[in-house]
């Protein structure tokens, strides 16, 4: 079995192997987070006719778990050691198991149960569930920091990575779409179908459960082991995770990314209401949606990787979100504000694939720079400390990352009540059909500056890592 090597060479490209071993571990936290991201709103208010601010209360609930979660799992995974799970490939195991049993569990809830009911079992759910990605995902994510220390050779690393949790995304997107919400004579458009959620559960259940077994066999292991002087050090995790907060560069990282998903997300929490009311797609034309953007999000990569190759990382984030801002905002404006492209006519989905294009080549961008930001960081900060704490700082960046998805899905359910949704019907009024589309758009638009802004504050070049890397090596 392959272990990571304590120390890479800093100019050693990564076996393929190793990369595509670590890749395709995505895909078992992708999905199941992805369709609790794109579909529970939807699931929540039109299956379970549950009013959306219930839903917004569960999931503000559950942002307050994964701030006690995330940084304390991989923080224990940072300070695990196993002569056969090394430090990281145990919580692996435990969370793809617990994942899977609780996808399962959250989508099978029946309609015909009482309200009270069926918000106890949504909020059982959405804890245990947020917990077992938790505990599969933030070790996952830290292995990709220890994997190389070469500023370049990261940005491949995570591309991989990148690629393959896209592909965990179209499975729960355009695979659930196409072919689980497929249109029926009783539900032609089949994301109504009440049937089908449990189905879904179920599929991606079986899907992540695989894959997260094959990633405890073949990603390799992290055995590096602690330092005496981390072993003594005996501050609390709390501590060390405020005192982390004080470096600019993590700071930069993780407050763009939460005001990234709080603003994009939107768009994807409600996306599902806009299709079905607004744009009056089918399933399959929302699969084909999906899988374009998500597709050129992958496609995206290898350009992405030579932007800030040639440049820096910071650069390659910003022109993915200006393309990503064209793309998300663009459909909204043309066919919904200013009505220069046509609804309801055949020619509107081919249209509407074009923005869909854009803003996958944007999402890509999101998709991969950003880990590999944060494991610079992690050298950077280990000159500071002593400690290597990958484990702890991919817990802040992932739980600042599910805080801005569940945040938006909050504000989704907020707009949704305030423009006057009525989850009873299967036909919403023109205005609600604007306002559905418009609002999240607006949204985008006014936190623009803000994203630009956390952006503008990494100052972590290419230079700088490279003078931390023969530090390093010298103190080691």
């Amino acid at each position: 079995m392959q272990t990571i090597p304590k120390m890479m060479d800093s100019n050693t490209s990564l076996p393929i192997g190793q990369k595509l071993a670590y890749g395709l571990g995505a895909i078992a936290y992708a999905a199941p987070n992805q369709i609790m991201a794109s579909f529970f709103l939807f699931y929540v208010t039109v299956i379970l006719h549950i009013p959306p601010m219930v839903a917004g209360v569960i999931l503000a609930i559950s942002v307050v778990w994964d701030a006690i979660t995330d940084p304390w799992l991989g923080h224990v995974s940072d300070r695990t050691y196993s002569a056969r799970f090394g430090r990281r490939h145990l919580y692996l195991l435990i969370g793809g198991i617990g994942t899977a049993m609780g996808t399962v569990f959250l989508w099978s809830i029946s309609p015909q149960a009482s309200e009270l009911y069926k918000i106890s079992l949504l909020l059982i759910g959405v804890l245990f569930t947020k917990t077992m990605l938790t505990f599969y995902g933030a070790p996952y994510f830290a292995i990709g920091g220890v994997i190389s220390d070469n500023y370049d050779e990261r940005s491949s690393i995570q591309s991989y990575r990148a690629t393959f949790h896209l592909i965990g995304m179209m499975i729960a997107l355009v695979g659930v779409t196409v072919v689980i919400f497929r249109a029926t004579d009783a539900f032609p458009r089949g994301q109504l179908n009440p049937e089908a959620y449990p189905v879904m559960g179920l599929t991606i259940a079986v899907i992540t459960l695989f894959i997260a077994i094959l990633s405890v066999v073949f990603i390799p292991k992290d055995k590096r082991q602690q330092s005496k002087d981390e072993v003594t050090q005996k501050t609390t995790v709390w501590k060390l995770a405020v005192t982390s907060l004080k470096n600019a560069n993590l700071r930069a990282v993780i407050v763009m990314i939460f005001i990234v998903e709080v603003a994009f997300q939107v768009s994807v929490a409600i996306g599902f209401h806009v299709n079905t009311f607004t744009y009056n797609l089918t399933g399959p034309q929302i699969g084909l949606i999906g899988l374009t953007v998500l597709g050129f999000s992958i496609f995206s990569q290898p350009l992405l990787l030579f932007i800030s190759r040639g440049s820096e990382k910071k650069t390659a984030l910003l022109i993915g979100m200006l393309l990503a801002m064209i793309g998300f905002i663009g459909m909204p404006l043309a066919f919904v504000w200013l009505e220069c492209l046509p609804l309801n006519q055949p020619q509107t989905i081919y249209y509407m694939l074009a923005f869909a294009v854009i803003s996958g080549i944007g999402n890509g961008a999101f998709m991969s720079i950003p880990f590999s930001m944060v494991a610079d960081v992690v050298d950077q900060d280990e000159i500071k400390t002593g400690r290597r704490q990958e484990g702890l700082y991919f817990g802040l960046y992932n739980f600042a990352y599910k805080a801005g998805i569940a945040i938006s899905i909050l504000i989704g359910g907020f707009i949704m009540d305030v423009i006057g949704f009525d989850s009873t019907l299967t036909q919403q009024s023109t205005e609600v059909a604007y306002y559905l589309a418009m609002v999240p758009a607006w949204l985008l638009l006014a936190f623009t500056p803000a994203i630009y802004w956390a952006i503008s504050k990494y100052q972590l070049d290419r230079e700088t890592h490279n003078n931390i890397l023969s530090t390093l090596q010298q103190s080691r």
